[in-house]
């Protein structure tokens, strides 16, 4: 059972780093490509939730939400409550890939200027020589594009879905195409590799 902690509405997950790697393991194990939303809401993306109620709603509708933000361990103060660690975005981003090198997930980066997702594909395979990226494209696709975009993330079927398209954006386009894409896990980042 999950044991959140509600920050201005928005439910995030009180675990440690480790344990978010264990539940992002289990839902790509338990999913049969059913596209769990992973999250790290900080207390910008709160703030921006609180004036749409569409990506207040989808932050909600989240398989796993980790604290971003120190903003986000101080709103759980405030409320004499305490999430066990903080985990930005990027560390957490780093440690799902470490996990996919060790245990051949495979990854599918999405966003960022053209030649970005590519670049940081040949950084992270620098990195962790046993990745398994499967396919990468930018994000400046217009809505015909799009359609060709989700075709070929479905020809692969990567377990994990790294969408890099800004917030709130990013989380948005996973929303909207979450019974449609054919991943294990999708889940939003930057490219800062």
């Amino acid at each position: 059972m999950r044991q959140t902690i509600t920050i201005l509405g928005v439910p995030i997950d009180c675990v440690t780093k480790q344990e978010a790697g264990i539940i992002t393991e289990e839902l790509i194990k338990n999913s049969n490509k059913s596209c769990n939303m992973i999250f790290a809401p900080n207390v910008e993306f709160i703030m921006m939730a609180q004036k749409d109620e569409e990506f207040f709603n989808i932050l909600k509708q989240s398989s796993l939400s980790t604290p971003d933000s120190i903003g986000v361990m101080l709103g759980a103060k405030m409320q004499h409550k305490q999430f066990k660690e903080r985990i930005p975005g990027q560390s957490y981003f780093r440690q799902i890939i470490s996990l996919s090198n060790e245990k051949g997930y495979s990854i599918y980066l999405l966003g960022g200027k053209p030649g970005i997702a590519e670049e940081t594909k040949k950084n992270l395979i620098k990195l962790f020589p046993n990745v398994n990226i499967v396919g990468t494209h930018h994000g400046y696709f217009n809505e015909n594009e799009e359609k060709e975009v989700i075709d070929e993330i479905n020809t692969l079927q990567p377990n994990i879905l790294f969408v890099a398209l800004g917030a709130p954006y990013q989380e948005k386009w996973i929303a909207h195409h979450q019974k449609e894409l054919k991943v294990d896990v999708a889940t939003r980042t930057r490219w800062n590799i």
